[in-house]
């Protein structure tokens, strides 16, 4: 009786331990449960759709069958991609293509064995079975490598380290080329070297403007200058061909140096999943690289001015982070060539020494420019002739005619291709002291030819928004409402729109034409020679009087744009503290501020803000919630959004917790059976969806070629594409919601995850992020278009204040996003971490309301970044501002629901039906209605992993409760025989 006793007793306290262990880990896993449901590869089911009842179609079959045929289809977009977003940098004596004899290849470099296919973020994971690495491109490419040297490379246990404070690039040091490794070159494997190097960042990480060699990281390091001087003095190569696997700015002004020996060089950026294929036909010749460049690569990367004030900065009296964009407009190219035009007249101390880094004695746009903007070659010779432009103030729009012509091949080139060149639009705005900033010149269009052979010609015409070279002027008196202070403006003068090869080339040819003679032998390209520049290839067209009408209105919704951000600035807490870059002087090159201070009328905005119920607020009773009025989510296809009566009838059927539930999300919201509402799936990334193909057993959506080479192909047709193919990835993956593209700007080259992101120019991202989601929205997959806004660096983005300027915001990061919702119309965005100035972003109703919704007429649905667990995010308040959904986090649904059950507030319940509004809207409009009909009749989804813990735990209960029985009824009948 004793022993069973024990017996039972032991079981009692194992069955009661795993019980409470399953009971934690079900807690753990079912509040991670979209996780959880993405590793174990679990998608909503997809109800099934016959023709009458699929609103968005793929253009294949859903099947096995139709998947393997997109896939064929979408692998050559993305090769097409890499071969149109690859820049040919350097191409001396038409070394590439190589030559049908240049086949036997050593590959060096650590990375040829370790590409940066792509950046570290959300994403699809890279499917090793549809996989292309450089080696087997080459390979299918007809080229026989050193394997010796390879394998060497990729059994290295040297590899790259992305954290501070020990950022490594992974390269071997020259120790590691034995004399036995260095023999396998000698006698073959030596018609070319093709080196690659790389640098690589993502998620939460900035790049190191110091590394562990001390230097930048974006710096050519000791052990790549020791393997290309090796490579070169061993005299046995015939052609040395660098490939840069890098989506940030490298500093590349050694490509030029003659103890390198580089005959040429290709940017690649971040080839995704198949774009080595790409790569390896531009070597060969099987394509033409028609890439331009989408930033700007300095010669040393610290000297852009942003670079002072991005990092990490706290506040002298408060745990806090900031960052003070005391650039203001002069980002990227806007600085290096605003400052060049202002050196070349001699105006406003441009050649000082403020700002050199190079020349440290003075500032010289030759020391300090290695490509501009816009930059890039082609194995073709192309001639552009700018026939015509027009600016019609009533159409709002400035027409630029261009005539291309493919003026034929050097004799030496080995390319029989065709080839395409990139027509790129520049406006240089008249400016005087006193008005708002302006660059010297700034992009405002682009086209890009078809293929032309040699002697071929086409006529490009490139339609220009004029609204894109608008400047907003806070100080400028509003024309639709003088009351009110700053307005979109045209300031009187003259007008130079210009073509160029780049953004320093039109730069050049606006000044041959404007300033002619005064400029002779003053101007130069970035390598330094003089050059005339092309006064034939811009034209000047005047504007007479002030233009304060024209846009003082939104053009989509009649809302007066005016001042809304007087308090991003920080001089609006402490007085006269920030000097913001002002070509009036360039002296006023930013210093870092350091250890500012949190003032109490700052603290006040970043603690101390909190709802407080309005006293116009509506009856909470006056809003009748779950009343059957028989709409259910189908009915709503279609239903205009501002069909008040009709959206307010389908809002009242639902009941307040219903409400609520859309507030929590975790990876997708559960169906909603009152509206025959199916469960929905959200997903990341800008490359691709985060997810599982249903078909073809379940192998990983594809990661495409990254955003930042799909903006350098300046070909807005694969932009659509690229939409429409990652579109079809959600309609094979069951993805409702996509956290994508990505519009952020390359503020600095060390921003982490510029691969991701467009382009360091706002219009670019503007124009690129307006076609794209256009062409996701037409599939039915909400575009949510991310990180809203100012997302500008990782390091400390959870909570990151950025002060800026009001121009410089609405210019520069609204901008960039600004395209996506009002001319792609996405009805969705995934939001920032960040503060907008100290206001957290999700809370911050100037953007979210005032911009977003009322001057851009964004009817959708915005989600936060992940906020689970974090206390600092508050869910009233952001509600009220403009935020609809809390990513990764289902408590704030019970947390709405009952706020709501306490103080029955009616303004928080107006705007919870607002949030559910755009977020019913965009799934009404969205591939989650295929297959519904008015006999449809929605099921609750439960995954497996699900019930499977419910068992589990229902058993362990069961068996703790009988052990516990057994061990007391043992105790009991021992006692009784004992008596």
């Amino acid at each position: 009786m004793k022993s069973k006793k024990k017996l039972w007793r032991g079981l009692t306290a194992l069955s009661a331990f795993l019980l409470a262990f399953s009971l934690f880990m079900t807690e753990l896993l079912m509040s991670w449960s979209g996780q959880v449901n993405v590793f174990l590869k679990i998608t909503p089911p997809v109800i099934q759709a016959d023709e009458s009842s699929t609103y968005y179609p793929s253009n294949y079959e859903l099947s096995d069958q139709g998947l393997a045929e997109m896939l064929v289809d979408s692998d050559k977009h993305d090769v097409q991609t890499m071969e149109e977003g690859t820049v040919l940098l350097k191409n001396n004596q038409s070394a590439l293509p190589l030559r049908a004899e240049e086949r036997s290849v050593t590959l060096f470099g650590r990375a040829t064995a370790d590409p940066v296919y792509s950046g570290n973020s959300g994403g699809p994971g890279m499917d090793e079975k549809r996989q292309v690495n450089l080696y087997n491109a080459l390979k299918e490419a007809g080229f026989t490598i050193n394997d010796r040297l390879f394998d060497a490379y990729k059994n290295s246990d040297v590899a790259r380290a992305k954290a501070s404070p020990d950022w490594f690039i992974g390269e071997v040091d020259k120790n590691f080329y034995t004399n036995d490794l260095q023999a396998t070159y000698q006698d073959n494997f030596n018609d070319v070297a093709i080196v690659m190097l790389s640098r690589d960042g993502g998620e939460g990480k900035d790049l190191a403007t110091t590394d562990r060699d001390g230097i930048s990281y974006l710096a050519l390091h000791n052990t790549e200058k020791d393997l290309l001087k090796m490579i070169k003095d061993s005299g046995k190569f015939s052609k040395i061909v660098v490939l840069i696997n890098s989506a940030y700015a490298m500093e590349l002004g050694w490509l030029e140096e003659q103890e390198y020996g580089v005959d040429a060089a290709l940017w690649i950026g971040n080839p995704g999943l198949k774009g080595f294929t790409g790569v390896a036909n531009v070597l060969v010749g099987a394509a033409d690289p028609s890439g331009r460049l989408v930033d700007t690569f300095a010669a040393d990367s610290l000297s852009a001015p942003a670079v002072r004030n991005a990092g990490d900065f706290q506040y002298s009296n408060d745990n806090g982070h900031y960052i003070i964009q005391a650039e203001g407009i002069y980002q990227g190219y806007k600085y290096y060539e605003t400052r060049y035009h202002d050196a070349v007249l001699g105006l406003n101390n441009a050649d000082s020494s403020a700002g050199a880094f190079v020349n440290q004695e003075r500032w010289s746009y030759a020391d300090e420019m290695v490509y501009p903007f816009g930059y890039g070659n082609s194995y073709a010779n192309f001639t552009q002739q700018l026939t015509s432009v027009e600016w019609d103030r009533n159409a709002k729009t400035v027409t630029a005619q261009v005539k291309v012509t493919n003026e034929g091949y050097p004799q030496e080139s080995a390319y029989t291709g065709k080839s395409k060149s990139v027509v790129q639009v520049y406006a240089q705005l008249p400016y005087e002291e006193g008005q708002a900033e302006k660059s010297a010149i700034q992009l405002v269009g682009f086209g890009k030819t078809s293929e032309l052979g040699a002697g071929e010609s086409e006529d490009v015409t490139v339609t220009i928004d004029d609204y894109l070279f608008a400047t907003y002027d806070e100080n400028a008196e509003n024309g639709a409402d003088p009351s009110k202070k700053g307005s979109y403006v045209f300031d009187p003068g003259d007008y130079y729109f210009a073509i160029g090869n780049d953004s320093h080339d039109a730069l050049n040819n606006v000044m041959a034409n404007k300033q002619g003679a005064a400029v002779a032998g003053k101007l130069l390209l970035a390598n330094g020679s003089v050059v005339d520049g092309d006064a034939n290839k811009a034209v000047s067209v005047p504007l007479e009087t002030l233009d304060n009408v024209t846009y003082a209105k939104s053009q989509y919704t009649d809302e007066v744009v005016s001042n809304q951000y007087d308090d991003i600035d920080y001089n609006y807490f402490a007085e006269n503290a920030v000097t913001y870059l002002t070509r009036n002087d360039w002296n006023t090159y930013p210093k870092a501020y350091t250890a500012v201070e949190a003032t109490d009328k700052l603290k006040e905005v970043l603690y101390n803000e909190k709802y407080q119920k309005p006293s116009d607020a509506p009856a909470y009773d006056s809003f009748a919630q779950g009343v059957d009025a028989g709409l259910k989510l189908v009915d709503m296809k279609d239903v205009p959004f501002d069909d008040d009566e009709k959206w307010n009838t389908f809002l009242s059927q639902l009941t307040i917790a219903e409400l609520s539930a859309t507030i929590g999300e975790n990876f997708g919201q559960p169906a909603v059976k009152s509206i025959n509402k199916p469960a929905n799936k959200n997903t990341d990334g800008p490359s691709g969806a985060q997810s599982n193909y249903l078909f073809n057993n379940g192998q990983p959506s594809t990661a495409h070629v990254s955003q930042i080479v799909a903006a350098s192909t300046w070909n807005q047709q694969l932009i659509a594409e690229r939409g429409d193919f990652i579109a079809e990835d959600a309609l094979f993956t069951g993805t409702t919601q996509l956290w994508s593209p990505g519009a952020n700007l390359h503020r600095t080259p060390f921003s982490g995850r510029n691969f991701e992101y467009y382009s360091e120019d706002s219009i670019l991202s503007y124009i690129m992020g307006a076609v794209q989601t256009e062409a996701m929205q037409a599939k039915g997959l909400t575009a949510s278009i991310k990180h809203f806004v100012a997302n500008d660096q990782e390091t400390n983005r959870s909570e990151l204040a950025t002060f800026a300027t009001e121009q410089s915001y609405r210019q520069g990061p609204l901008k960039a996003f600004e395209g996506a919702f009002t001319k792609g119309e996405a009805l969705g965005t995934m939001m920032s971490f960040s503060r907008i100035g100290a206001r957290l972003a999700y809370a911050d109703h100037a953007t979210l309301t005032q911009v977003l919704r009322n001057e851009w007429g964004f009817k959708g649905v915005t989600i936060t970044d992940s906020v689970k667990g974090n206390p600092n995010i508050p869910t009233v308040e952001s509600l009220v501002a403009g935020t609809d959904t809390f990513n990764a986090d289902t408590a704030r649904a019970s947390e709405i629901h009952k706020y709501l059950a306490s103080n029955k507030d009616g303004y928080v319940l107006q705007e919870l039906r607002r949030a559910n509004k755009g977020f019913y809207y965009s799934l009404a409009n969205s591939t989650l209605i295929n297959g519904l009909s008015a006999e449809t009749e929605v099921e609750d989804f439960v995954p497996w992993w699900q019930t499977f813990l419910k068992v589990t735990n229902y058993t362990l209960g069961a068996l703790t409760l009988l052990s516990l029985f057994l061990f007391i009824r043992t105790g009991y009948a021992r006692r009784i025989k004992e008596v």
